[in-house]
C-alpha cells in the first residue's frame, strides 16, 4: 500500500488554522499538494501557510468565516484564479460554544451553531463542489464527530449538526459519483484540540472521558490529519459516501455519556 499522495492537486482547508485543521493543512501540504489555510483568523490562517511552505510547497492563507456562504463562494473563486483548479475541500470549521440541557436550548444558541457547522459547512462544500463538477474531478472530506453516532447529554446543537454533516455526506456521494466528485467524512473522538482543552483540564472529567475510550488517550490532530489526507487522495479512488471514524475504540461498544454534576 502505498501513501497518500497529493502531489499536483490543490487544496483549500476551510477552518485551517488551528486544531485538526492546521494539522490537515501540514498534512496535505506534506503530500505534495498545493495548500490554503482558510479562517477567520487572517494572522493565524497566514501563520499556518507559512508553516506548510516550510514544507516546500505552495501555500497561501484565505480569511473566511463559512456562516457567511458569499464569503465561500469567493473564496472558492480566488483559489480557481490563483492555482487554476480545485481538487480537494476539507469542510473543517466548526463550534460548540454551548454545553447545556436541551431544555435550556436558545433559538439564538441553536441559530449560531446551525449557521457554521452545518449550513456553513453545506455552502462551502457546494461552491467548491460546483467547481469539481466543472473539471469532471475532486475530493471534498467533511469533519464530523464520533457523537453523531453514539450521542452525548448536553450538547444538542453540536451533535445536530455533525448528524446532519454525516448525512449530506451521503446524499452528496450519491449525487456526484458518477461525475467524478468524492465526498466522504471523519469522525474523530476526543481529539487534543483547543476545543476540549476545557474538558481535559478538568481532572475528574478527564478522566471520566478516557475511562470510555479503549486506548485510554485522547488523539492528537496529526492522527485525525493522516486519516483526512488518506480519504483526500487518489489512494482512496474507491471511497465515497463514508464517514471513517477516529475515536480509540470510543463507538464501538459505548452505552452511556459521561456524567457531568448538574
Amino acid at each position: 500500500m502505498t501513501m497518500p499522495n497529493c502531489s499536483g492537486k490543490v487544496a483549500l482547508v476551510v477552518g485551517g488554522t488551528r486544531g485538526i485543521g492546521r494539522a490537515t493543512v501540514l498534512s496535505l501540504a506534506q503530500s505534495g499538494a498545493s495548500v490554503i489555510a482558510a479562517g477567520r483568523s487572517t494572522q493565524a490562517a497566514e501563520a499556518v501557510a507559512a508553516e506548510a511552505a516550510t514544507l516546500g510547497v505552495p501555500a497561501c492563507a484565505l480569511t473566511l468565516d463559512v456562516a457567511d456562504p458569499a464569503q465561500s463562494e469567493r473564496a472558492v473563486a480566488d483559489v480557481v484564479d490563483r492555482f487554476g483548479q480545485l481538487d480537494i475541500l476539507v469542510a473543517n470549521a466548526g463550534v460548540s460554544p454551548y454545553w447545556t440541557r436541551s431544555e435550556r436550548v436558545t433559538p439564538e444558541m441553536w441559530d449560531e451553531v446551525m449557521a457554521v457547522n452545518l449550513r456553513g459547512a453545506f455552502f462551502a462544500v457546494q461552491a467548491a463542489g460546483r467547481r469539481m463538477l466543472h473539471q469532471g474531478s475532486g475530493s471534498i472530506v467533511s469533519v464530523s464527530s464520533v457523537t453523531a453516532i453514539v450521542g452525548v447529554t448536553r450538547g444538542l446543537p453540536y451533535v445536530s449538526t455533525k448528524g446532519g454533516l454525516d448525512a449530506m455526506t451521503r446524499c452528496l456521494a450519491l449525487e456526484w459519483a458518477d461525475r467524478g466528485v468524492r465526498v466522504n467524512g471523519v469522525a474523530p473522538g476526543y481529539i487534543e484540540t483547543d476545543m476540549t482543552h476545557g474538558m481535559r483540564e478538568n481532572d475528574a472529567l478527564r478522566q471520566s472521558l478516557l475511562d470510555t475510550v479503549p486506548m485510554g488517550r485522547f488523539a492528537q490532530p496529526d492522527e485525525v490529519a493522516a486519516m483526512i489526507t488518506f480519504l483526500a487522495s487518489d489512494e482512496a479512488s474507491y471511497v465515497t459516501g463514508q464517514t471513517l471514524i477516529v475515536d480509540g475504540g470510543f463507538a464501538a461498544g459505548r452505552d452511556s455519556s459521561p456524567k457531568r454534576a448538574s
